[in-house]
């Protein structure tokens, strides 16, 4: 593979790797003649093996379907044109898609038809005829608007394992001896390689091989048929993998070599309705002059249902039998599944295959073997790109970037390094045998955080990260949870803890943008001459208060009074410079909740490579509900097992799912601890919120926002009252099941 660093290193995240965009855009009419069923090749994976391989297309019906559609431009309205030529191999009948090629190229120019500037000639081969003499002369006379795709699947093991002869020899020689006339005649020529369950080890060095023949844009993609057997989407994720690291170590991606295998676009929610196929919005003329909304829907191309067939030239298109395919759209033919999948974008599908494996005859059931092939596409995709990234930043309105910021679901990991790490929230540790998580484990859990977009919040003792952990950890986006006491020094990625009653406040801890200040309930009083002391050496300052679990109602009035003096003292510390303090000013700042989301948006990891819905149930005595999975078995099976996971969704939590204190921290270890139900908060925690909120709207005017934040006046502390005010009536009219 040549070394020639001619390619621009400064090439721009979102183009790199990334194959040649179609010919305008891929918005060009597509026409296509099917010229033969013939071909020299019985590849194994092609939907054409076993059919009629003797029929051929007439010139006089080639020129028939040239005149219905040049003579019908309030059907084929598009700007632009792309003649396709297929078969079986098109280049046996070379002589006839000359004469067709000739024949279009005349009849644009004696209609003065729009298309005559703006056509290609293109075709898919085999390779083996390609420096026949007839060939070569049409290259020659059509070179401007012609582009040719040879088929080569990689290495020679690999393309002879499919493309084999009638007699079951391998093509691989007669065709790749080919391939160095076909790149010096097309530059940035492309191959179209697919891969099949038998040949899905070889995949990685397939795509080495191609672009050490030259050939530097490689689409190659899964066969969407029912093939796959378990295991198979395991091996494809290691094989691409592997890729990834060749091109990452060898540095490829600064030489121009591209693949379909990796796209930073694929992997996300799926945003748009559009129908990923084009069958119905191209035309496929067959041997017979028949008209097909794809070739896949010519009878030589199914295996069990009927062609579906849109007219002819002489009766024209039976526009009522497209409506379908136009109508088509991603939701109407998909399973649930794939409307919910968090990683849709770039799964693809056929028309012609779903429809061949449909239950019915219809287009309107999307066939999904390859569910299990695009996600571990996904998952070697986000180990390449949140790697590449590192070595070339992304562009600030890299979509990548901003999908990433929008994504709903899991985000991030809180990695337990050490079980004498301190508490950074509400959960309480316990004593018990000292367990530090060895490097290993956190190998496979920088690797399991880079293939699922994970960032990473690591929770250290009193040690700072080794130099072998931070080797591990390079390509990994993490922060570091430090204890105040500790003694490793501090960083941009370090968030301080500091604990009010335990640790000695040090001011070489400052400045950062942010610490974190765990406070008894009994030392509230103290909290608001501390901050006035303190509060410089941060920009903002998130405080937990300890044991609010246990707060009394006697207790809720000197908490309201402290929140009250820091209301009064925040204007005065905001004229100094800007500082946010998270019991007042996190609410301002919201438009939606913003709670912990433990079990949604982030779970733990612990020392002992288990993972848990939070930090505090690592802790906990009884975590057996909480104990999710170990780190193996994830990375096995690709999925986080969290029983009853929709009870940490804010639906499925009655007391808060309309709360509009929205700062408040949610937190489910204290639910459990106190209501014995994750969903249900305590009246503590709640009323404890809605002070902090209704401090917060104290602040409006004083901070001259109340053009930009709204907080309504309301008449309770706890919303837990609110809905039994609205289950009163049922209860009353006795519509409530009795026990």
């Amino acid at each position: 593979m040549s070394q020639d660093k001619t390619e621009d290193p400064q090439k721009k995240s979102d183009e790199i790797l990334k194959v040649d965009k179609p010919w305008q855009e891929g918005m060009a009419r597509s026409i296509t003649f099917i010229l033969t069923e013939d071909c020299q090749l019985r590849c194994k994976y092609c939907y054409l093996c076993g059919k009629n391989n003797v029929t051929k297309m007439t010139f006089e019906t080639a020129k028939e379907g040239i005149d219905y559609v040049l003579g019908h431009p309030e059907i084929y309205k598009e700007e632009s044109v792309i003649w396709e030529f297929i078969g079986g191999e098109p280049f046996l009948e070379i002589e006839l898609m000359d004469q067709i090629c000739d024949y279009i190229k005349e009849r644009l120019f004696v209609l003065k038809h729009p298309w005559f500037n703006s056509y290609r000639f293109s075709m898919a081969t085999n390779g083996l005829l390609y420096d026949d003499p007839r060939v070569q002369k049409f290259i020659e006379k059509n070179r401007t608007h012609l582009s040719i795709g040879i088929s080569v699947d990689g290495t020679p093991e690999k393309h002879n394992m499919q493309r084999v002869f009638v007699d079951g020899t391998g093509s691989y020689d007669e065709v790749v001896k080919r391939v160095p006339l076909w790149l010096e005649q097309f530059e940035g020529a492309q191959t179209k390689s697919t891969i099949g369950h038998s040949d899905l080890p070889l995949v990685k060095d397939s795509v080495l091989h191609l672009w050490n023949l030259g050939i530097k844009n490689v689409p190659m993609n899964c066969i969407f048929e029912d093939v796959w057997e378990d295991g198979d989407d395991d091996i494809f994720q290691d094989q691409l993998i592997q890729l990834a690291d060749e091109i990452l170590d060898r540095e490829l991606f600064k030489l121009g070599y591209n693949t379909t295998l990796f796209e930073r676009h694929i992997g996300f929610e799926q945003t748009d309705n559009q129908n990923w196929c084009g069958a119905g919005k191209m035309v496929s003329i067959d041997t017979k002059g028949v008209f097909h909304p794809c070739t896949r829907f010519a009878q030589y191309s199914l295996g069990h249902k009927p062609e579906i067939n849109t007219g002819d030239a002489e009766k024209g298109v039976d526009q009522n039998r497209l409506r379908p395919f136009l109508a088509l759209n991603r939701t109407v033919q998909s399973p649930q599944e794939c409307i919910d999948c968090e990683v849709a974008s770039g799964c693809a599908w056929c028309q012609g295959n779903n429809y061949d494996c449909a239950d019915t005859e219809t287009i309107y059931q999307r066939a999904t073997y390859i569910c299990k092939m695009h996600k571990a596409r996904v998952r070697a995709n986000n180990y390449l790109w949140n790697k590449l990234d590192k070595l070339v930043p992304p562009a600030e309105n890299d979509d990548r970037v901003r999908r990433l910021k929008l994504r709903k679901g899991l985000q991030s990991l809180f990695v337990l390094m050490d079980s004498a790490a301190p508490s950074f929230c509400y959960y309480k540790t316990r004593e018990m045998e000292r367990k530090i998580m060895d490097d290993e484990t956190l190998k496979k859990v920088a690797f399991y955080a880079l293939t699922e977009n994970l960032s990473l919040n690591l929770i250290l003792g009193e040690n700072g990260l080794t130099e072998a952990q931070k080797e591990i950890l390079k390509w990994n986006d993490y922060v570091i949870y430090r204890s105040g006491s500790a003694k490793f020094p501090t960083d941009d990625k370090t968030i301080n803890v500091f604990d009010f009653e335990s640790d000695t406040w040090d001011d070489s801890i400052g400045p950062t943008e942010m610490f974190i200040l765990r406070i008894s309930k009994d030392s509230l009083t103290e909290l608001p001459a501390w901050l006035e002391a303190h509060s410089l050496a941060a920009d903002k300052i998130t405080v937990f208060v300890k044991e609010m679990e246990t707060m009394t109602e006697a207790e809720f009035g000197p908490y309201k009074a402290v929140l009250d003096r820091l209301a009064a003292w925040l204007p005065e510390r905001e004229e100094e410079k800007p500082f946010e303090l998270s019991l007042l000013t996190d609410r301002l700042q919201l438009e939606k909740p913003n709670h912990c989301d433990a079990g949604v948006k982030h779970v733990t990891i612990g020392p002992d490579g288990n993972f848990y819905v939070c930090p505090g149930f690592y802790y906990r005595e009884k975590n057996k509900d909480f104990l999710i999975a170990d780190i193996d078995t994830v990375l096995k099976t690709h999925e986080l097992p969290i029983k009853n996971s929709q009870l940490y969704k804010l639906d499925h939590a009655p007391i808060c799912e309309n709360c509009d204190a929205w700062q408040c921290r949610r937190c489910v270890w204290l639910n459990k601890e106190t209501t014995l139900e994750v969903n249900t908060p305590s009246r503590q925690q709640c009323v404890c919120a809605h002070l902090e909120r209704n401090a917060s709207r104290d602040l409006i005017e004083p901070l001259f926002i109340q053009d930009m934040v709204s907080i309504p006046e309301i008449e309770y502390l706890d919303p837990f009252e609110e809905l039994m005010k609205k289950n009163q009536p049922f209860i009353e009219k006795g519509k409530v099941d009795e026990c």
